[in-house]
C-alpha cells in the first residue's frame, strides 16, 4: 500500500508502524492533511491536546477540515488519544467538547478514534487496503488549501522547512519579524528562539545560504 505522508508527521510513530505494516510511504509538503491513501481518501490526525490547542489558541481546526473536506471526496478525522470527555482536567466544560464534535460531524466528516499511533496506522492501512486493492492505480497529493492571510501565507512558508511546525514558525515570525529576516538571521540568534535547537538553526541556514547543485 502506497501512503502519502505530509513531512510534519515524519517523527511520528504512526510512519513506523505503518512500515511495519507493510505500508511504501512516501514523505511530501501536503498542502491538506496529513495522510494520502488515495485520490479520494485523506485523513487529518489530531492528538487530543493538539485538537483543542488548534481550536481554542489558533482558531485554525474548522479551516484544515473544510480544506480537506473541499479537496477530498472522503475525509476523515483521526482523533487520537484518551476519551476527550475525561482528559483534559477540566479545562473546557464536557457540553463545549460535546458542542465541537456536533459540529465536525455536521460538515460530514467522519471522526474516528484511537489510543495510539499504533492503532492510527492500523486504522490508515486498512483504508488504504480497501481503496487501492490490488491496483496498482497511482494516485497524487492533491489538496489545496482555502485563500491564506498574510500572516498565515508567512506560516505556511516557514512551517514547509523540514522539522519546523507550526508552532516554532510562529515563534520564529514573532522573534524576527519577517521570513527575510529569519532566512538571514545567524545561527546562534536563531537559536534564541524558544524551541529552536542547533539541528533546526543548521536546517534554516543550510537551506537558507547553501548551494543548489542538481
Amino acid at each position: 500500500m502506497k501512503i502519502i505522508v505530509d513531512h510534519r508527521e515524519k517523527r511520528s510513530k504512526v510512519i513506523v508502524s505503518l512500515e511495519k505494516l507493510g505500508a511504501d510511504i512516501e514523505i511530501a509538503t501536503l498542502k491538506v492533511g496529513d495522510y494520502v491513501v488515495s485520490d479520494r481518501v485523506a485523513f487529518e490526525r489530531k492528538r487530543i491536546d493538539d485538537l483543542f490547542a488548534t481550536l481554542l489558541e489558533r482558531r485554525e481546526l474548522f479551516s484544515q477540515l473544510n480544506d480537506l473536506a473541499k479537496s477530498y471526496k472522503r475525509p476523515i478525522l483521526i482523533i487520537e488519544g484518551d476519551d476527550p470527555f475525561f482528559s483534559l482536567n477540566g479545562r473546557m466544560h464536557p457540553n463545549a467538547i460535546q458542542g465541537i464534535l456536533n459540529a465536525i460531524a455536521m460538515m460530514r466528516i467522519p471522526a474516528l478514534y484511537t489510543l495510539n499511533e499504533a492503532e492510527t496506522a492500523q486504522v490508515i492501512i486498512m483504508i488504504a487496503e480497501k481503496e487501492q486493492g490490488n491496483r496498482n492505480k497511482p494516485f497524487n497529493q492533491h489538496g489545496k488549501r482555502s485563500s491564506l492571510s498574510p500572516c498565515e501565507s508567512k506560516e505556511y512558508v516557514v512551517s514547509s522547512i523540514l522539522g519546523i511546525g507550526p508552532t516554532v514558525a510562529r515563534n520564529l515570525l514573532m522573534h524576527f519579524g519577517s521570513v527575510e529576516s529569519i532566512m538571514t538571521a545567524p545561527r546562534e540568534e536563531l537559536m534564541k528562539v524558544e524551541r529552536v535547537g542547533s539541528n533546526t538553526a543548521d536546517r534554516i541556514r543550510g537551506l537558507a545560504g547553501g548551494r543548489y547543485d542538481i
